[in-house]
């Protein structure tokens, strides 16, 4: 999934600001930093996610401008393990914004099951949705 957006520095800012991502995320009813490390490898957030589902996440790759890697350390999903890659590019129409979720799921056959029906499109949507957001916060810049 991707979008076009303007340049990579102002999509940067957004990403980078990790504890606020409630702000743009319209998947996320609040957040904040988890702990005293605001951004780079190792700085972690809380998302409540709204009824009663939240995630704690950690940064696990950062490259200002180019990538940014989110890992699940911890949810009340039915996720076993989440990584969720975001990668920009330049181009002519400001910056291309990529984002590449790898997840498993809890619960073995049944949870391979529910994930057929149900998680995947949700995680689909949502991550639509992500950028969305983002593209439309930025834009507003």
């Amino acid at each position: 999934m991707s979008r076009s957006t303007p340049p990579p520095s102002q999509v940067w800012a957004a990403l980078a600001d990790i504890g606020n991502i409630h702000i743009w995320n319209p998947g996320v009813q609040a957040s904040h930093l988890t702990g005293e490390q605001e951004g780079g490898v190792g700085a972690s957030r809380f998302c409540d996610l709204g009824g009663g589902n939240y995630l704690n996440e950690a940064v696990m790759h950062w490259v200002p401008e180019e990538a940014l890697t989110m890992r699940v350390t911890g949810t009340n999903m039915p996720l076993a393990a989440v990584d969720i890659r975001f990668t920009l590019q330049a181009n002519d129409a400001g910056t291309r914004v990529t984002v590449s979720p790898v997840y498993t799921v809890k619960y073995g056959i049944l949870g391979q099951l529910l994930d057929a029906i149900f998680v995947k499109r949700t995680y689909r949507q949502g991550m639509q949705a992500l950028l969305r957001g983002l593209r439309d916060y930025v834009e507003r810049w």
